[in-house]
């Protein structure tokens, strides 16, 4: 048995609200309580998992994924030391399930997630949680879950011998106790007036962008980068890529989604890759694919579609002319930008210097009806909201729906922009991935820094509804 970080009492099964998790566009509720769970495998009506057959991707020497599930706190799991480890629990039949409980050991899970199945193959994140801090955690999971198989699905850890469960326990509607206070994810603070992020004028909420606090229904971090696993957990394409030596995977603790990101690197002059004559290569792209992802055709074919990630730009930052970020994209790759219009779409963003601003936030849109003046793009409310440079972590959000052709952004959590029926005509297009492109132009040199610049990216999410 691998080293535990303590030992813990039969208490009675009050659970209390303390903590509220919110990460890039998901709610991960944390709550501090006592568990079913005692020590010496005394089993407490409830726990669904307690003697579950229990597998796991791998188990350090001298433990088994079984002393996770065996009712008792005193013996524990180990995995290898690795991320993107699997502790998984077959309850034997579907189950109504609405909370889980993880006694941790040393390893405790930093970021991980809660997933569910109904075969044990095909899984559906329920809750992701990041900002962990071991002990003893139970993760509320949404309204009306039911599934067989049901994991934890570790992404990073504390220390470096691997990630510790003392006890994973699983609960259903009936067994939650009497609960002294009702979980509330904690409110998305008001920007201040430095976020520089203002309404448009014509910005009115339709019905689709309304609300807030919905569960992503996928997440992606940057930890492992450009390896088999990274690129399974992404949907990852090579279709359309370029630029892969001007992204790297780099760790930052202050990075939202557990402290991996992307660092994109600009040469002094570049622009878009078709630039025959830049001086310097610059930024990247590559597109995830919703159909290679567990539960992506209910994404694909939704009627809307929620994109939230986080980006810094450095103190300082050489703004040039102009510049290309990360959006949505449906349809076949090849068609949704670029000037080639036939069968896809794409919600990229923008930064464009205009009336003498550098740093103006817009839509980049395409879609087979409507390519802008010049065919390479429209130009949707340049300077709604501004990018800011100033060395912190900023989160955009995009809810685009393909029915009524709406899309609506929001810039640290408040409406920076509307843009009704502005994408219609794309309803037929089903939702393909992420478009990750990122790269100064324009396709000439004279889009481009002048020395050579960095931007950064983390945590990306997507939701059927708005997640901010």
């Amino acid at each position: 048995m691998p080293p535990t970080s303590h030992s813990r009492r039969r208490t009675p099964a009050v659970i209390t609200a303390v903590a509220a998790v919110i990460t890039a566009g998901t709610v991960g509720l944390a709550l501090a309580g006592p568990s079913a769970t005692a020590a010496g495998g005394a089993a407490i009506a409830g726990d669904l998992a307690c003697g579950a057959v229990t597998t796991a991707t791998s188990s350090a020497a001298a433990t088994t994924p079984a002393a996770a599930t065996d009712c008792d706190t005193t013996t524990a799991w180990q995995s290898a030391a690795a991320t993107l480890q699997e502790l998984k629990v077959d309850l034997g039949a579907s189950r109504a399930v609405d909370h889980v409980t993880v006694v941790w050991g040393i390893g405790y899970g930093t970021s991980f997630k809660i997933r569910t199945s109904p075969d044990g193959s095909s899984w559906h994140t329920q809750t992701a949680v990041t900002g962990g801090t071991g002990g003893l955690q139970t993760v509320a999971l949404p309204a009306g879950v039911t599934t067989r198989w049901i994991e934890i699905y570790g992404e990073h850890y504390a220390g470096s011998a691997g990630f510790t469960v003392d006890e994973f326990e699983v609960f259903g509607t009936a067994s939650t106790g009497t609960a002294s206070a009702t979980p509330t994810p904690t409110p998305t603070p008001t920007p201040s007036a430095s976020a520089s992020a203002s309404t448009s004028p014509s910005a009115s909420p339709s019905p689709t962008s309304t609300g807030g606090g919905g569960a992503a229904a996928w997440t992606g971090q940057f930890s492992g980068y450009g390896s088999s696993a990274w690129k399974s957990a992404w949907g990852y394409t090579s279709t359309g890529s370029w630029g892969a030596s001007d992204l790297q995977g780099v760790t930052d603790s202050t990075a939202p989604g557990g402290g991996s990101a992307l660092e994109v690197t600009y040469g002094a002059g570049s622009s878009a890759n078709s630039c025959a004559n830049c001086p310097n290569p610059g930024g990247g792209q590559f597109y995830t694919q919703l159909s290679a992802l567990s539960g992506g055709s209910a994404l694909s074919n939704s009627a809307t579609l929620d994109l939230k990630y986080h980006l810094k730009f450095p103190a300082g930052y050489d703004w040039g002319k102009a510049g290309k970020l990360p959006g949505l994209y449906g349809g076949v790759i090849g068609q949704e930008s670029g000037g080639n219009h036939g069968n896809g779409w794409s919600t990229r963003y923008m930064w464009r210097g205009a009336n003498s601003v550098p740093n103006n936030g817009e839509v980049y849109l395409y879609t087979p009806t409507n390519s802008g003046p010049t065919g390479y793009g429209v130009d949707l409310g340049v300077g709604d909201w501004k990018w800011l440079a100033d060395g912190n972590w900023h989160t955009v959000e995009q809810l685009v729906n393909r029915s009524t052709g709406d899309i609506t952004v929001w810039f640290d959590g408040a409406q920076a922009a509307s843009f009704p029926g502005a994408a219609s005509g794309i309803g037929s297009i089903p939702f393909s991935g992420v478009f990750f492109s990122t790269f100064y132009g324009g396709h000439d040199t004279s889009w481009g820094p002048l020395t050579t610049t960095h931007s950064f990216f983390a945590d990306f999410s997507l939701s059927t509804t708005v997640q901010h």
